[in-house]
């Protein structure tokens, strides 16, 4: 009876943080699919959206590793929790602040894209599902012989985000609008225009 009733306390101690596990993978896959899908500007409520959607998936991350820690299972600490943090490194919103760190990361990724064909639309094709999380609205398209892969799309006009131009600079490329003005070599026939180039 007694190492029935440890038995039983070492689950009633357990069982608290499953609900708090199950919580926080909730809110992690509510921002993961968020920053995967990528929609385009919501204009005024990116205000509230951006910064709760940012809380939903560091917080809900959080959460799980709490859970998972206090709980004491060591599988899910040495799976779970290393595969959410990779996926939360892969798919997230650090190309507003860092936007030479995350083409960096994410280099191979663009070149496999560049297979795409942008076809003839103004804003361009669909990506494959696995990289439509690269650019704003999934698409990429081509303008002036420069292949664009917007980050932020405005209202009504106007984005900014990666270029590969191979022959040379993109400057006056349009960007739905915008003309660019003072890319940002990245290498390797790689830009950045209109993005806010702080030097990460």
């Amino acid at each position: 009876m007694r190492r029935q009733a440890s038995h039983f306390g070492i689950i009633g101690s357990v069982r608290p943080w499953r609900g708090a596990l199950l919580a926080g993978l909730g809110c992690w896959a509510v921002g993961f699919a968020w920053h995967w899908w990528r929609p385009g500007s919501l204009w005024l409520l990116d205000l509230f959206v951006i910064p709760f959607t940012a809380l939903l998936y560091l917080g809900g991350l959080v959460l799980v590793i709490v859970a998972v820690v206090r709980s004491r299972r060591l599988l899910a600490l040495v799976t779970l929790v290393p595969a959410l943090i990779v996926a939360t490194v892969v798919v997230n919103p650090t190309w507003r602040h860092a936007p030479r760190t995350w083409f960096a990361l994410h280099r191979p990724l663009y070149q496999r894209a560049l297979e795409t064909d942008p076809g003839s639309d103004y804003y361009g094709a669909k990506l494959p599902v696995p990289l439509r999380f690269l650019t704003e609205g999934g698409q990429v398209s081509e303008h002036d012989g420069s292949r664009f892969f917007p980050q932020w799309i405005g209202i009504p006009d106007d984005a900014g985000g990666y270029l590969y131009s191979p022959h040379g600079s993109p400057e006056g490329v349009d960007l739905y609008g915008m003309s660019c003005t003072g890319p940002v070599d990245l290498g390797g026939g790689w830009w950045m225009c209109g993005m806010a180039d702080t030097g990460f």
